[in-house]
């Protein structure tokens, strides 16, 4: 039995309560692409997008 929340699930909780969050992962993402890491950026990004996506449907 886990005593924890799943990671996803927190940082969910977290964008969407605090929109400073949801922008600060945004720039991290792009700080990514343009230090060279692509797939970790593209990660956040699609994770990010989902989120916002999923809270805009209902």
């Amino acid at each position: 039995m886990a005593l924890t929340r799943d990671f996803k699930e927190t940082v969910n909780a977290r964008v969407q309560r605090d929109s400073e969050f949801a922008i600060a992962l945004l720039d991290e993402a792009i700080s990514l692409f343009v230090n060279g890491e692509p797939e970790t950026a593209r990660l956040i990004l699609r994770d990010t997008v989902l989120r916002f996506i999923r809270e805009s449907s209902y």
